[in-house]
């Protein structure tokens, strides 16, 4: 049978974006097609997108008539179009719980731009060396212990009592730093190590690992 979603990820397997929504696709167990333009877009590629998805990038999922970007809007249309229990959860039970994860991911699309500048995903997925940080840097990195410490709780391995996407978004940043060898507290370290093993992330990075 053929799998009923397709994702449009890309070729060079260094999108934060398409790791988020790759790994939303396996924790939830579900088969798709996994489809690899290049980047920058082929023209026909993205006018097929802006008629079809509205926005022209990557990821994209596509089910049935729906093609929808975005990997916030892409995990979210997951966890409601396949309902805990039939299927894993994405997102917590706990409402408040939801509520902090949606904070954190949302909060890590829009912040610690110096980090994300100066620890680019090539970084991690493919070691690209890179410089030591710079003040801006030191400080997004300060902020983003900061507030991972505050929502992981001491030794744990995942933010709350199960595992939610918003783990993979955390530990992504997390490994910018870790990757690269930069400070982070030990507790930190065991819950990034903890989440990079995870069978969903170890999909994504096996295919980061065997890209041309």
């Amino acid at each position: 049978m053929q799998p009923e979603l397709i994702l449009y990820a890309e070729s060079t397997w260094v999108s934060p974006w398409v790791f988020h929504a790759m790994v939303a696709l396996e924790e939830k167990r579900l088969p798709y097609e996994l489809v690899l333009p290049p980047l920058p877009l082929p023209a026909e590629l993205r006018s097929e997108l802006c008629a079809k998805a509205v926005l022209p990038k990557v990821p994209v999922l596509v089910h049935g008539t729906l093609w929808l970007t975005e990997s916030l809007a892409i995990s979210e249309y997951l966890a409601e179009t396949f309902r805990a229990p039939d299927y894993p959860r994405l997102f917590p039970a706990d409402l408040g719980e939801r509520a902090r994860a949606r904070q954190i991911m949302s909060w890590l699309r829009t912040s610690l731009g110096a980090l994300r500048a100066e620890r680019p995903t090539t970084s991690v997925f493919s070691r690209q060396s890179v410089a030591p940080l710079t003040e801006a840097g030191q400080e997004d990195a300060a902020e983003l212990v900061r507030v991972a410490t505050a929502v992981v709780p001491a030794n744990a391995t995942q933010m709350f009592a199960d595992w939610s996407i918003a783990d993979a978004d955390l530990v992504l940043a997390l490994m910018r730093l870790v990757a690269n060898q930069d400070p982070v507290p030990e507790p930190l370290v065991r819950y990034a190590r903890a989440q990079w093993d995870r069978p969903s992330v170890k999909r994504y990075l096996g295919h980061a690992s065997n890209r041309p």
